[in-house]
């Protein structure tokens, strides 16, 4: 009988560990395209309010903050990872952000060319 409640409480921890670790906000599956365009959207927006300074990203002004999800759009779909356009038509620029298949975020700039071996920064 002992040895029964001792594996099933094993198990039991397993399990509660297991779900735990599945629910910290870390999402293991692929970033689909979709999603890509969302995490480089809320960047735009992030960098409107504050300086990314991970990103190698200054402080954007507010124009950034409200595109609509059309201003965004794949730029690369690069075998790891993307790279997502966002246009800002009212200030005639646009940013690239360099998204990992995992959420991170590697880098964000205004010409579109990343080193391939950019160090991940931020996590979505």
């Amino acid at each position: 009988m002992r040895k029964i409640f001792r594996v099933l409480s094993v198990a039991i921890i397993f399990v509660v560990s297991g779900l735990t670790h599945a629910h910290e906000g870390h999402n293991h599956l692929p970033v689909t395209m979709k999603k890509a365009v969302d995490i480089a959207l809320e960047t735009a927006r992030t960098a409107s309010e504050e300086a990314q300074p991970a990103l190698g990203l200054k402080q954007l002004d507010d124009s950034w903050a409200a595109l609509p999800v059309e201003a965004a759009r794949i730029h690369e779909n690069v075998h790891g990872y993307y790279i997502v356009s966002v246009k800002n038509a009212a200030r005639n620029k646009t940013l690239y952000v360099k998204i990992l298949l995992d959420g991170q975020i590697t880098g964000a700039n205004f010409s579109g060319k990343f080193d391939k071996e950019t160090p991940a920064h931020t996590t979505h």
